[in-house]
């Protein structure tokens, strides 16, 4: 009898066990549950060349000169990186203007096509789609405000007729 009691604890103890494990939790930084890492986007700050060249030469204990010569050589790759981006950023924002330019074409051809009326009624089925689109990947990735992210972090909205201009 004895054994059959505790067979039945152990048994109660596993279930319980196991029905805990499946409620879901809550993190602590208060974003949603399941919500994932890496679309957290944090501006980490970058360590400046004098500071990495330090460290390096406390790491590889390195002579003056030779921490002296690695601060130059980061100073120049990180100038190297920034030229790079902001030419990238330049290329991208060309794109972009490309893009719309062609997107406007495509619709004044569109609305030929279809006059004016039908032409309403298919942007309205878009824009109805599209909120459709975001209300999914809004229950999917936690995305409330249907913003992605530039690479400096700030928010950006999803369509480009309401997208603030770069500042500069």
């Amino acid at each position: 009898m004895k054994a059959n009691g505790m067979i039945a604890l152990a048994v109660a103890c596993i279930f319980s066990l196991t029905v805990a494990a499946q409620q879901p939790t809550t993190p602590s930084d208060g974003s949603k549950p399941g919500a994932r890492k890496e679309f957290k986007h944090e501006m980490k700050e970058r360590l400046t060349a004098k500071k990495r060249a330090g460290f390096m030469a406390v790491e590889m204990e390195l002579t003056d000169a030779q921490r002296d010569k690695l601060q130059t050589l980061f100073e120049k790759q990180d100038k190297q990186r920034d030229e790079h981006m902001a030419e990238v950023k330049k290329l991208k924002e060309q794109e972009m203007a490309k893009a719309e330019t062609i997107r406007k074409a495509n619709d004044a051809e569109l609305e030929k096509i279809l006059g004016p009326e039908k032409f309403q009624q298919f942007k309205a089925k878009q824009a109805e789609r599209r909120e459709k689109f975001n209300k999914m990947r809004e229950r999917r990735f936690g995305n409330k405000d249907g913003m992605r992210f530039n690479r400096d972090h700030s928010p950006r909205p999803m369509n480009n007729e309401s997208a603030p201009q770069p500042q500069k």
